[in-house]
């Protein structure tokens, strides 16, 4: 490949995962949620909606409160709520352009950069995938972990991705694994260290509100 090959925005298509069960929320649907007065989908999706070309929403229920955000929403194929590999095959399915970049909903202040990033990683390693890494709190100090609802993919992985889930496989890193993918990590000067922190309760939401 090229080395000044890039991959332009209007080649990646933008999918936000809204599609879980909000099990930590109490079971309500947590893209919908009130973040600083508005819902948390719209917060995620206008920090997305520079980064790329189409977007799209995968969602598995109040269907017409995510449509009204004025894109496309595509619900599972996949029965039962089986997590966030079902949210990409939902993308996958209807991505019309070369590359799919993913967001979970719940992560309102993730980096402005992170489409430019990945795929530059993505040209750079010559990679089908490219995660980001973040930093997280442990007991022996911070420390790069995976962040694998924050990925970017090539369109063409649709097949290996709908094999892989018909086979019964749901962990998303066990699918990754079988394709050549690069991690990408978003620990430098100036990045914001609660970039991909996600709300998981609402206790956490109203805390990411005050901060």
């Amino acid at each position: 490949m090229p080395a000044h090959a890039v991959i332009a925005p209007a080649d990646i298509t933008g999918l936000l995962l809204a599609g879980g069960r909000g099990s930590r929320m109490g079971g309500i649907d947590k893209g919908l949620q009130p973040f600083n007065g508005e819902p948390l989908a719209l917060h995620a999706m206008r920090r997305l909606a520079p980064q790329v070309g189409p977007l799209m929403v995968n969602a598995n229920r109040n269907l017409a409160e995510y449509e009204a955000l004025g894109v496309p929403v595509w619900p599972d194929s996949l029965p039962d709520y089986p997590g966030p590999l079902a949210g990409f095959l939902a993308g996958l399915e209807h991505c019309t352009t070369p590359w799919l970049l993913t967001v979970p909903c719940d992560t309102p202040l993730f980096p402005s950069d992170l489409a430019a990033r990945l795929a530059e990683a993505a040209i750079a390693g010559q990679a089908d995938i490219a995660m980001a890494l973040a930093p997280e709190a442990t007991e022996d100090g911070p420390a790069l972990r995976p962040q694998p609802v924050f990925c970017l993919l090539r369109a063409e992985l649709r097949d290996s991705l709908l094999r892989y889930t018909a086979a019964g496989g749901r962990k998303v890193h066990a699918w990754i694994s079988q394709h050549r993918a690069v991690h990408v990590p978003f620990d430098r000067p100036g990045d914001a260290p609660d970039a991909f922190f996600n709300a998981n309760t609402l206790a956490e939401l109203h805390a990411l509100e005050n901060r």
